[in-house]
């Protein structure tokens, strides 16, 4: 392998023992990036479990449309969240709703909370890297809303005191992660056609058309992204046939002048007890799934393997 892979874990703050599992894919793996979670109840213990490797592993706020409590009032907000608060709209029912004549609507209430998790993070950031949980950044209207909340707090009082805080600090956006997955890496091996989620397909294929459709948004920032890898193995990024995969992207990486971000969620638990909301079955069944434990293996023995040659060499 190159150096030029970002292996990325995503959804750092969950709570903490999430967070454990995504720490020591860095610290015995090869986890080089994470995106943070800003709505979680566990946010400030988690970013202190962080403080000892801050300015080590490159951080992203994972905008959270998706799970858990917003940080907006919550009867601000009515088409995104149930009657407890917690986030109960889909991806699929935010794009469809985007295409009709709410969209002002929506997007006035997607935008109030994207400036509530854009704030929240800023004591913990030293610059703009930006994703967000399940895609739904994809959605053109989310994503015209959190480049205009990142423009307008850079104009607040709050966003300047943030940009002159060091020299680290960056007014633009130094990353954005593009959610398209090339394709052509999965059909160059057909012994791995019957373990594709068909679910998965579908996301890949979605997320690229989204993709043409925020093509005017995303131009400046083509160059600050990566070739993403791990859509169609979502949820599965095992040893086994992300080794086989790898090299292909690689190459893609490689001839189009970009790095390759390999996406990843080793963070599980055991129990769902302590879950941002254990009422969402989807979620509690994504954190307690194998796939976790077979995602943080697959970063540790990617992390041993690298280690090893480069003592050998």
């Amino acid at each position: 392998m190159s150096g030029d892979i970002i292996f990325h874990a995503d959804d750092f703050g969950a709570n903490t023992e999430i967070s454990e599992h995504i720490l020591d894919c860095y610290r015995e793996g090869a986890l080089t990036s994470m995106s943070v979670l800003p709505n979680s109840p566990y946010l400030d213990a988690c970013m202190e479990l962080f403080t000892p490797y801050r300015g080590q592993i490159h951080v992203s706020i994972h905008f959270n449309l998706a799970e858990g409590h917003c940080l907006s009032e919550p009867a601000k907000i009515p088409w995104l969240v149930d009657e407890r608060g917690m986030f109960a709209i889909s991806f699929f029912k935010v794009l469809c709703l985007s295409l009709t004549g709410k969209r002002k609507e929506l997007k006035r209430q997607i935008k109030a909370e994207v400036r509530a998790q854009l704030e929240r993070m800023l004591p913990y950031i030293d610059t703009l890297r930006l994703d967000s949980h399940q895609h739904y950044h994809m959605i053109p209207v989310v994503l015209e809303c959190i480049l205009e909340a990142v423009h307008e707090l850079q104009q607040t009082q709050a966003g300047k005191k943030w940009l002159s805080a060091s020299p680290e600090h960056r007014a633009e956006i130094e990353f954005i992660r593009i959610s398209a997955e090339p394709l052509t890496p999965f059909l160059g091996h057909p012994a791995l056609y019957r373990t594709y989620r068909p679910i998965n397909l579908v996301k890949n294929i979605v997320l690229n058309v989204l993709n043409v459709m925020d093509r005017k948004l995303l131009a400046p920032y083509r160059g600050r992204s990566a070739v993403f890898f791990g859509i169609l193995l979502s949820g599965g990024m095992d040893l086994a046939r992300v080794g086989k995969l790898l090299p292909d992207f690689e190459r893609i990486a490689e001839k189009r002048g970009l790095l390759l971000e390999a996406l990843c969620h080793p963070g599980g638990v055991e129990r769902p007890d302590g879950l941002m909301d254990t009422e969402n079955k989807d979620c509690v069944a994504f954190y307690t799934s194998e796939g976790r434990k077979k995602e943080k293996e697959m970063l540790l023995k990617i992390g041993d393997c690298s280690r090893r040659c480069k003592f050998e060499y």
